[in-house]
């Protein structure tokens, strides 16, 4: 029982901490001036997609995702809705963000100003988080408390103590050909 409860309670705080950054990314979007007369403003940029890529990062790396969901989709029978709507919002957001990463590249390159687009973009990509972490909430976490084993609660448990599994280590520094470092190394704006 106390397993089942520490493994509750972590993947609570994960998901609190799923939504925390996520609003964080939301409004740091919205702050500070990201376009004027001389382009898009390379601080905010930065600001941005580094929240960006550690909302991604943070997302994949996540015990829910990395251990709850494949236990779950391995114990259920039959319904596979639930996990395919997880699936397709996952390919969904990862097309979005690397949408985003396209739309920053060029205007890094100087080929275009369009922060517009890249704002929309990243706010798309939000909304989809937004609505996997809901339906994790909603459906996968109330699937896991019915179907679940003390077994199976006890294995989430220890990847959760032990931190095993195929998480990433280390700080990604370049996804989709934008490095998290080389924006510092530009002009304030972009045009």
């Amino acid at each position: 029982m106390l397993t089942i409860t520490y493994s509750i309670g972590v993947l609570s705080r994960e998901q609190q901490n799923a939504w925390r950054i996520l609003a964080a990314l939301e409004r740091s979007l919205h702050s500070g001036q990201w376009n004027d007369r001389r382009g898009v403003n390379l601080d905010w940029l930065e600001r941005v997609f580094s929240r960006l890529m550690n909302m991604n990062r943070f997302c994949h790396e996540r015990k829910v995702e990395l251990y709850l969901e494949p236990t779950v989709h391995n114990v259920a029978c039959g319904d596979n809705s639930m996990f395919e709507r997880l699936d397709a919002l996952n390919v969904i957001s990862t097309r979005t963000l690397r949408l985003a990463c396209q739309q920053a590249q060029r205007i890094l390159n100087g080929h275009e100003a369009g922060a517009e687009a890249l704002v929309s973009a990243i706010e798309l990509y939000c909304d989809q988080l937004q609505e996997r972490f809901a339906l994790e909430e909603r459906e996968l976490l109330p699937t896991a408390y019915r179907l679940l084993s003390q077994e199976e609660w006890f294995r989430i448990a220890a990847h959760c103590m032990l931190g095993t599994g195929r998480g990433r280590k280390g700080r990604q520094t370049c996804f989709y050909g934008i490095s998290g470092t080389g924006l510092r190394e530009r002009p304030g704006y972009a045009q």
